[in-house]
C-alpha cells in the first residue's frame, strides 16, 4: 500500500497536473495559484510533485510553474521544453528558481535565456561554475549509467539523495520510503543517464560563465525589480560551500542576497514548508 505521502504526491498530480508533446518528447508539469509567475525547477529527484506541501502555500499569492523532468540526453531538450510550457501558460515575465540540482539548470537557462527573469532563487543549490576538469567525472558516470545493472545504476543515484532528505523526524522514513518508490518504480535507466548528460552537456559547451549574464539587467536599471540573485542556503547543508558567495558575485557580477535557512537542511520545503515559503515570500517580495 503507498504511504500518505505518496497518497499527496498523486492527489497534486492529478489536481494540478499538465501535459505536453515537445519535439516528440512528453512533458508532465504542474500549474497552480494565481499571481506573478514563478517557474520553479526542482531537484535530482526529477519529480516536482515532491515540492506539494510548499508549492499549494506559495500558491496563495504566486502561480507556480514546476516541470518534471524528461530523460533528455542534452541541455538544449530542457530549454526547449521550459520555453514550451511557459509559453503554454501565456507566461512572459517570471522569477526563475531552483533547488539542489534544479539550481544547476536554473542558471544554465538564465545564462542562455536572460531577458524574461525578473530575479533568480536558488535554494540549497551551489555556482554552476564547474570547469573542464570535472568532465571526465560526469562523463564516467554516463557510461556507468548505461552498462551497470538497473540496479546498480539507480542506486548510483539514489546514493547521494538519500544522504541529503531532511524531513520531521516523524515522517522522514516515509519520506525516504517515497524517494525509494520513486526511484524503483518511476524513474528508468535513462533519466539517470539524462541526470548526468545533461550536466557534462552544460560543462562542455560552457553554458554558464560570468560573459553569460552581462545582457542580464543590471539591478540599477530597474529600481532593483530585475537582477536580483537570492541565494537561500542552510548551516547543516553539505552540499553548500564557505566560498560560494564569491563564487556567486564573481559568476553573476552582482552582489548577492543570502537568506539563511538556519539548520532546515538541504530538502528544507519538506521539513517546514511554511516556514520555507515564508523565506521564498521574501526572495520574491
Amino acid at each position: 500500500m503507498p504511504g500518505k505521502i505518496v497518497e499527496q504526491m498523486r492527489r497534486f498530480s492529478q489536481a494540478y497536473g499538465k501535459d505536453l508533446a515537445v519535439g516528440g518528447t512528453r512533458w508532465r508539469y504542474y500549474r497552480v495559484g494565481a499571481g506573478p509567475a514563478l517557474l520553479w525547477l526542482t531537484g535530482g529527484l526529477r519529480r516536482a510533485a515532491f515540492g506539494y506541501g510548499f508549492m499549494e502555500r506559495l500558491a496563495e499569492r504566486h502561480t507556480v510553474i514546476a516541470p518534471d523532468y524528461p530523460p533528455a540526453r542534452s541541455f538544449g531538450e530542457l530549454v526547449a521544453g521550459f520555453e514550451a510550457i511557459l509559453c503554454a501558460e501565456g507566461v512572459e515575465r517570471y522569477a526563475l528558481g531552483g533547488q539542489s540540482y534544479g539550481g544547476l539548470l536554473a542558471q544554465g537557462f538564465l545564462a542562455l535565456r536572460p531577458a524574461p527573469v525578473e530575479r533568480l532563487i536558488l535554494s540549497s543549490s551551489g555556482p554552476a561554475d564547474f570547469g573542464m576538469m570535472w568532465l571526465p567525472a560526469d562523463y564516467l558516470a554516463v557510461f556507468l549509467a548505461r552498462v551497470l545493472p538497473e540496479r546498480s545504476v539507480k542506486g548510483l543515484l539514489a546514493g547521494g539523495l538519500m544522504k541529503v532528505v531532511s524531513a520531521p523526524q516523524a515522517e522522514r522514513e516515509e519520506w525516504l520510503e517515497a524517494v525509494r518508490e520513486t526511484i524503483n518504480h518511476d524513474l528508468t535507466r535513462a533519466d539517470v543517464v539524462s541526470h548526468f548528460a545533461v550536466a557534462a552537456d552544460m560543462i562542455r559547451k560552457r553554458i554558464v560563465r560570468p560573459e553569460a549574464f552581462k545582457g542580464w539587467p543590471p539591478l540599477e536599471s530597474s529600481g532593483g525589480w530585475s537582477g536580483r540573485v537570492v541565494v537561500l542556503g542552510a548551516e547543516n547543508d553539505p552540499t553548500q560551500g564557505k566560498g560560494d558567495r564569491a563564487r556567486y558575485e564573481a559568476l553573476f557580477e552582482r552582489p548577492i542576497e543570502m537568506v539563511s535557512l538556519g539548520t532546515m537542511g538541504h530538502t528544507a520545503a519538506l521539513l517546514d514548508p511554511e516556514r520555507y515559503v515564508a523565506l521564498l515570500e521574501q526572495a520574491l517580495a
